[in-house]
């Protein structure tokens, strides 16, 4: 234990690994902002915002307070301290072309040190595509922001208010060690998660080529024509939920499972939870009137039982769930069996991911949602001269009514810090279990190896000049 305590993660490590397996300071001194000759260079913004990500920070101003360290200022090149304005200033006008970039490149590093091959599933990578909901107000909105009307309680009386919320959909690798994000696509307004979720996948070969991964998990949601013809042009495998959503379908697939016994039979042993399963699969189902190729349909029926403590005695209780899929994986290569166990791997997505990010990584704390403090926009009549920015009427913004925003930069604060989240997330979990010895030694949590980053900047050994170096001596 003693040895434990005396050997820790140091943030140089974590600098010097990032440095030679991702170039990663110069992927970050190519960022930019639409500030003009700032005192502090972007840089430097996104280096304290990265890092306060890798320690776990929950918020800005607690970046604020630890920018009084010398030696962080140090490591992310800022000469001197910055408060929290100074990032929110920056981040709402950061160009997103560099951090799309960064995390693009990232991630086929990873592909390429075969970080993605450990969890292959008959030698494919699986990936896994779903949304989250990140944040909601009220009364706090921007441009961007969708709208819906929900019920709410006001001295004890039901009354309709609109809410405001953000929305994205999110491709994730969910095979290795490294369940790292591809890509992230905010919903607009006006339009469905569906057409989001289409618009992302369009553009991931772009990015990194139609192979970059194999087969696909979906949620019941994205079961559409679109969806399907999109990845047979790409050469996807898909592995999708049914639900009644396809009411032809679903019911074509229950009546057939009815009439004949199950495929497979088999038991499952998972920690404290005992599975009985029945598998069912069958192939040549039409899709849909729109879209009638023949899919490959996969019904689980799982009798769950685990122990529950009822009136203080440990009781066992058993549950039964069931299961459809839609899959397009060759059923000699595929069994029903890894069909099975696919669909669920789609979970990993939310535990891995969503929920990590949520829990942990401050995902949904509403970074810099509908700030009004922002750049000014360019002159479309002189390109070298910003255009004056009003001044903000502080009553408008606490009752949430716009500012005139015409003469600022679009506000991408938000998308700029949830892209500087997950380029923290990914990096972090690279390094924990791709690089670290201590973490796989002493079985520490990332949440730990976190901590020990952050208490390692006390560590950091100033710059010392000789009392007689040329530096020294202007400066006398």
């Amino acid at each position: 234990m003693r040895q434990q305590e005396q050997l820790a993660h140091e943030l140089p490590s974590f600098g010097r690994y990032l440095n030679k397996v991702f170039d990663f300071r110069s992927a970050a001194a190519s960022l930019t902002d639409s500030r003009r000759n700032p005192e502090i260079p972007p840089t430097a913004v996104f280096l304290a915002a990265f890092h306060a990500f890798v320690f776990r920070l929950p918020s800005f101003q607690q970046l604020e307070s630890e920018l009084n360290q010398p030696g962080l200022r140090r490591w992310i090149g800022a000469d001197r301290a910055f408060s929290d304005d100074v990032l929110r200033y920056s981040l709402s006008g950061f160009h997103l072309e560099g951090l799309e970039r960064m995390l693009t490149g990232i991630n086929r590093t990873l592909k390429r040190n075969k970080v993605f091959d450990a969890d292959r599933v008959q030698g494919r990578v699986v990936a896994a595509l779903d949304g989250i909901e990140v944040l909601s107000s009220y009364s706090r909105h921007c441009d961007s922001c969708l709208e819906r009307r929900v019920m709410i309680k006001k001295t004890g009386v039901k009354v309709e208010q609109v809410q405001y919320y953000h929305r994205a959909v999110g491709c994730q690798i969910i095979s290795g060690p490294v369940k790292t994000f591809l890509a992230l696509e905010w919903l607009q307004p006006g339009e469905g998660e569906d057409t989001a979720a289409l618009r992302l996948l369009r553009s991931l070969p772009d990015r990194y080529g139609s192979r970059f991964f194999d087969i696909l998990l979906l949620d019941a949601l994205y079961a559409q024509a679109p969806a399907f013809k999109l990845a047979a042009e790409m050469g996807w495998d898909l592995v999708v939920s049914l639900k009644q959503n396809l009411p032809d379908l679903y019911q074509s697939a229950i009546r057939l499972f009815a009439r004949r016994p199950a495929d497979c039979q088999m038991t499952e042993q998972c920690g404290s939870k005992h599975y009985e399963i029945q598998i069912w699969d069958t192939e040549g189902l039409p899709f849909s009137a729109d879209y009638p190729e023949p899919v490959r349909v996969v019904r689980s029926e799982e009798s769950l039982t685990q122990n529950h403590y009822r009136r203080d005695k440990l009781t066992p209780e058993t549950t039964e769930h069931e299961w459809l899929w839609i899959t397009t994986l060759d059923a000699k290569a595929f069994p029903a069996t890894v069909v099975r166990r696919l669909g669920h791997d789609r979970w990993k997505q939310e535990n891995n991911g969503w929920n990590d990010l949520t829990q942990n990584w401050a995902f949904k704390h509403g970074f810099l949602h509908a700030c009004r403090h922002r750049p000014p926009a360019i002159s479309q009549n002189n390109g070298d001269e910003p255009e004056p920015t009003p001044a903000l009427d502080t009553s408008q913004h606490a009752q949430g009514t716009p500012a005139p925003a015409a003469s600022m930069v679009a506000n991408c604060g938000l998308a700029a810090v949830s892209l500087i989240v997950l380029l923290a997330f990914t990096l972090s979990m690279a390094f924990t279990h791709c690089h670290s010895k201590l973490f796989r030694r002493y079985r520490m949590t990332t949440t730990a190896v976190a901590c020990q980053l952050r208490r390692s900047v006390s560590t950091l050994q100033p710059k010392i000049r000789a009392p007689d170096s040329p530096a020294a001596l202007q400066a006398v």
